[in-house]
């Protein structure tokens, strides 16, 4: 990004409710309200459950994850609807949740999380499986590549180091969802609405949409394109270069990279 294609609606309206909800936080303390912690889970607290995703503990925080997110999100939306995409982010939120509650009642009770970082580890790991069944390789340097389907443990393992503060088992189990959401999304599709459904709500918001300004795009459930196959987003394999290439002796320009 960009491609040339017009910004989603969800992905850019999530980029800025997040941003004002950081501004609000320094008024209202929000991030206390939908923290995650631990006990969350026995004491129903739905608010925490499902909404610790959109605060942030400081601007490099934020930045950090919207930008991370921003891209992966925006890809999934223009394939799978808005209002698909929507529900997909609160199933991820919510289930990632359970068993953190669960395991921190029994191992970190006073730990709370906060913050977007699961959906991009979760959607990282989405997309690695889905191109892993093309690439089941990919080159990271010219002599030296790695499973496409474990590169999300890559960088799970380069976050932990170095953000100790952040939330390895929150990391962990999101990942495992954004796995588990790439092999087995015909299973996840029974948890959303039905798409005639989705139809009719869209139907009943068409002023709403309408409302959307130029240059972001409603992506509507009838123009959805979930069924098809997988689309490889890395192209034609490349190789990041490691020297340039060697020069003619009357060749007197820059060197030209490897693959380039």
């Amino acid at each position: 990004m960009p491609d040339g294609k017009p910004a989603a609606a969800l992905s850019t309206g999530l980029m800025i409710f997040m941003f004002l909800l950081f501004i609000l936080n320094f008024i209202f303390n929000i991030n206390a309200h939908i923290a995650l912690k631990p006990n969350a889970l026995f004491q129903l607290n739905l608010n925490s459950i499902s909404m610790y995703p959109l605060g942030h503990v400081s601007f490099v925080h934020l930045l950090m994850n919207s930008i991370s997110l921003y891209g992966p999100l925006t890809i999934f939306e223009r394939s799978h609807g808005t209002v698909h995409t929507g529900v997909i982010l609160n199933l991820l939120a919510v289930f990632t949740a359970i068993p953190y509650c669960l395991l921190g009642s029994l191992f970190f009770s006073k730990t709370e999380v906060i913050g977007s970082s699961g959906w991009c580890f979760s959607l990282l790991a989405y997309f690695s499986f889905k191109e892993s069944i093309i690439r089941p390789q990919q080159r990271i340097f010219n002599d030296y590549s790695l499973p496409t389907r474990y590169i999300p443990l890559v960088v799970l393992l380069i976050v932990t180091i170095f953000f100790p503060a952040s939330s390895f088992w929150g990391h962990s189990i999101a990942l495992l969802w954004g796995y588990a959401l790439g092999s087995k999304e015909v299973y996840a599709a029974k948890l959303v609405p039905p798409s005639s459904l989705i139809q009719k709500i869209e139907s009943k918001l068409d002023r709403a949409i309408a409302a959307i300004p130029l240059g972001v795009k409603f992506y509507r459930e009838v123009d959805a394109n979930r069924s098809e196959s997988y689309t490889s987003l890395l192209g034609e394999e490349s190789v990041l270069p490691l020297h340039s290439a060697p020069q003619h002796p009357s060749f007197q320009g820059e060197g030209r990279p490897l693959g380039a």
